[in-house]
C-alpha cells in the first residue's frame, strides 16, 4: 500500500499503545501494519495520532528475531517462544491483536514489550518481540482523518 508519508527518526514516532492487526514478512524485512495509525509528535496529543500506518524492519539475518509470549500454566508463568511466522499467521487469522507498550534500543537490535489480545478469556498475554536489525525503521503513515 502506498502511504503520504515516512521517516526514519525514531524519536518523532512511538507505537506505545498502537496495535498491528496485520503483519508480513518479505526476503529482508518484517511489516506490521496499523489500521488505527501510530503516533507522531508533529500531530495532536492523541494516542495513536496518524491515519493507517505501517512499520518496516529489515531484519538482520545472524541476529533475527525472537517472539515470547508469557502465559499462566498451573500457578507459573512460563515463556513460550514461537516463530516469527506463528506470530505473522496467528495476527492474520485474527486470533491476536499485537499492542506495543515499550522500546528498548540495544546494539543492532530493539526488543519491543508488548501486549498480545485475544477474544476470550484470558484475553491478554505479555510478549518480548526482539528484532535484530541494522537499518533504520522505516515509518509510512497518512495523515489523520479529521
Amino acid at each position: 500500500m502506498e502511504y503520504r508519508y515516512s521517516g526514519t527518526d525514531k524519536d518523532r514516532f512511538s507505537l506505545h499503545d498502537c496495535r498491528a492487526s496485520s503483519a508480513k514478512l518479505t526476503d529482508k524485512s518484517l511489516i506490521f501494519i496499523f489500521p488505527d495509525g501510530i503516533f507522531y509528535d508533529e500531530y495532536s496529543n492523541d494516542w495513536p495520532n496518524t491515519g493507517k500506518a505501517e512499520v518496516e524492519f529489515v531484519i538482520d539475518k545472524m541476529r533475527g528475531v525472537s517472539v515470547y509470549v508469557f502465559v499462566n500454566e498451573k500457578w507459573q508463568t512460563i515463556r513460550k517462544e514461537y516463530t516469527l511466522e506463528q506470530l505473522i499467521e496467528k495476527i492474520n487469522t485474527g486470533e491476536w491483536e499485537l499492542e506495543f507498550a515499550y522500546r528498548y534500543d540495544g546494539y543492532e537490535e530493539i526488543l519491543y514489550k508488548c501486549w498480545i489480545w485475544e477474544k476470550g478469556e484470558p484475553w491478554t498475554y505479555e510478549c518480548e518481540l526482539w528484532i535484530g536489525t541494522k537499518e533504520n525503521v522505516v515509518f509510512r503513515f497518512d495523515p489523520p482523518v479529521v
